[in-house]
């Protein structure tokens, strides 16, 4: 998921031109982000609660994949593997919770708009099906609700 040349390469300037790109640089701008605001803060205990909540949230999107890759739920509109569910859009929603469940919701409403930017963005690049970004949205959500809510 975490793939830092490819993150590089399209935050050069002027190499954002589709609405792919700005959904794979929101899945790493949205948790990292949170991160900073409690870094900022000189919250340890808050930054805990971030790794737990992202270490959670990548654990079960992966086995979410690994589960699901030889069922049709696996297979991608553009018939690749590793569909269901959206490692794009739980990374996002990941940050987007642990702002909603650590600040509050009015902080919350940009990054959960985001997030689902970023979801539109794995449909729209024909990466995944609607119900796939919805499982990663609802898995990263559950999971913020959980560790940080």
């Amino acid at each position: 998921m975490l793939n830092l040349s490819e993150l590089f390469q399209k935050t050069r300037p002027l190499s954002v031109n589709k609405l792919e790109d700005v959904g794979d640089i929101l899945q790493y701008l949205l948790p990292w982000a949170a991160l900073l605001a409690v870094a900022l803060q000189g919250d340890a205990e808050a930054a805990r609660r971030w790794l737990y909540a992202g270490s959670i949230t990548v654990t079960l999107t992966l086995l979410g994949k690994f589960l699901f890759n030889f069922t049709p739920l696996g297979t991608r509109p553009n018939g690749g593997r590793d569909s269901f569910p959206s490692g794009h859009t739980s990374s996002a929603f990941m940050g987007a919770a642990f702002v909603h469940f650590h600040f509050g919701w009015p902080w919350a409403i940009l990054p959960y708009l985001l997030a689902a930017l970023t979801g539109y963005s794995r449909i729209q690049a024909n990466k995944h099906w609607l119900r796939d970004v919805i499982a990663g949205a609802v898995l990263a959500v559950v999971t913020g609700y959980f560790t940080v809510g």
